[in-house]
């Protein structure tokens, strides 16, 4: 798929996780490519080859629409993926949370509307809460049990309102556990502390919460198809497997991958952090049906990438 070769392409968060592994993609897909990054978590490291092939790096803050505006101006899709990610820093400033996911969010809405950008905007299965329904559709009443949850549904409402009252052309993506080479998390954080201490693993929360983990070229895929599908516009979509797995289970996974023998895994009881989901699950039918859409790699193929990489 080439449908975006030769177009103007911007991607918020463009040096983080997925805005890396993105533009790696549009850029060998012939776009013409700027990631905006304040790299506050994001890694120049990530991108830094790509700028021998082209892509053009702005360091600046979705928060001023100066350095925005002028890195937005004639562009003609833009990838939203600039966020305050971490539920618990959510849950200890709030206000910082809504000034990058809230307002950043509107500031990133009025450049696209100023260009005449199609948006693809990075929402989260945090808006659901715990939900009693699972798999959960995207017609599951919302719900969300965090400020960055909260944040994020906030963000989508703003996103329909430019959408209705503008007609700014814009796609939302409710995603599930993204993971891959320079990712974060839970799979990161288990390898980490197994390559320091392959005996033993602590693990946060009782070990019963499951996760929907969905491989980051399958998480690339659907942001490109919402990108260019013309059917895509104004339409909410999950972004999983539609299937869920246990943290126990993830660590037993990990430690049989890696071959190792004898490890004492330890659970520390209760809620991992304060907002922390139960269990998430996708129905991703709507962005299989809409988008023809379908994840590529398995949790056990996937886990065999990030390792062989070493980029955890």
């Amino acid at each position: 798929m080439k449908a975006l070769k030769g177009k103007a392409v911007v991607v918020t968060g463009g040096a983080g996780f997925i805005g890396s592994h993105l533009c790696r993609t549009l850029i060998d897909q012939g776009a013409k490519v700027t990631a905006f990054d304040n790299l506050s978590s994001g890694k120049i490291d990530f991108i830094e080859d790509l700028m021998d092939d082209g892509l053009k790096f702005v360091q600046g803050d979705i928060r001023d629409t100066t350095a925005l505006e002028k890195a937005t101006r004639n562009s003609e899709v833009i990838f939203h993926l600039a966020a305050q990610t971490s539920v618990p820093f959510s849950m200890e400033d709030a206000k910082e949370d809504c000034e990058v996911n809230v307002v950043g969010t509107l500031n990133v809405l009025e450049a696209a509307k100023k260009a005449g950008a199609r948006l693809v905007f990075s929402s989260s299965c945090a808006v659901y809460g715990n939900p009693e329904k699972r798999p959960t559709p995207e017609t599951y009443p919302t719900h969300p049990i965090s400020f960055y949850g909260l944040s994020k549904f906030i963000g989508e409402n703003y996103c329909g309102f430019y959408q209705e009252n503008y007609g700014l052309e814009v796609v939302m993506l409710r995603i599930f556990n993204v993971y891959g080479p320079n990712g974060h998390g839970v799979l990161p954080d288990f390898l980490n502390k197994l390559r320091k201490t392959p005996d033993e693993l602590e693990v946060l929360g009782t070990g019963r919460q499951g996760r929907d983990f969905v491989y980051v070229s399958d998480m690339v895929a659907i942001l490109l198809l919402a990108a260019t599908s013309p059917v895509a516009a104004g339409q909410i979509f999950n972004v999983g497997t539609g299937t869920t797995t246990s943290v126990r289970e993830l660590a037993n996974k990990i430690i049989e991958f890696l071959g190792l023998e004898g490890v004492e895994v330890s659970f520390t009881g209760g809620l991992a952090w304060e907002g922390d989901m139960d269990i998430t699950q996708a129905d991703n039918s709507k962005a299989v049906n809409i988008l023809q859409w379908r994840p590529q790699v398995s949790l056990e193929e996937g886990l065999k990438k990030l390792i062989s990489s070493g980029r955890y």
